[in-house]
């Protein structure tokens, strides 16, 4: 397992998202449930949970074993069924691989509580960026040169 905290996106640190397991193919990711997470009912918003199964169905294809290396992928088409209502505040997403090509991978997530309650799925289509497509990836120098502005 490999978790790169330099690499982490800023908008997963704001919703406190903590990746537990990671490795190509899978993820496991938890989360507290905060109250600026709720609805108008108390429960966890349907916007966060989709951003949840986003990170859960992205993170599987974009492992990379390599920490002087990057993988990143853009969501073409995120799914999403909303089946429970959450009975705590501990959350956690499951995220797999459903199938994959070289420039193009499907897969699926489920968001649970800590009573192993079935909240959320997701499937979703995702595309690998340019350079990011091999389980290699590019450099991290590589990746800060493609994506700095000029000045």
């Amino acid at each position: 397992m490999a978790v790169f905290q330099a690499l982490v996106p800023p908008f997963n640190e704001l919703l406190g998202f903590v990746v537990d397991e990671w490795e190509n193919g899978h993820t496991r990711i938890s989360v507290t449930v905060k109250p600026e997470h709720g609805n108008s009912h108390g429960i966890p918003h349907g916007g966060f949970l989709c951003s949840l199964l986003d990170v859960a169905t992205a993170l599987p294809g974009i492992y990379c074993p390599h920490q002087d290396s990057i993988r990143r992928a853009l969501t073409l088409s995120l799914n999403t069924s909303f089946v429970g209502q959450a009975s705590s505040r501990q959350l956690y997403a499951i995220g797999r691989i459903t199938s994959a090509g070289y420039k193009i991978f499907h897969s699926s997530a489920e968001v649970f509580d800590s009573n192993d309650r079935l909240l959320a799925t997701g499937h979703a289509i995702l595309k690998y960026r340019k350079g990011c497509e091999s389980i290699d990836g590019m450099t991290l120098e590589d990746w800060h040169n493609l994506v700095e502005k000029p000045s």
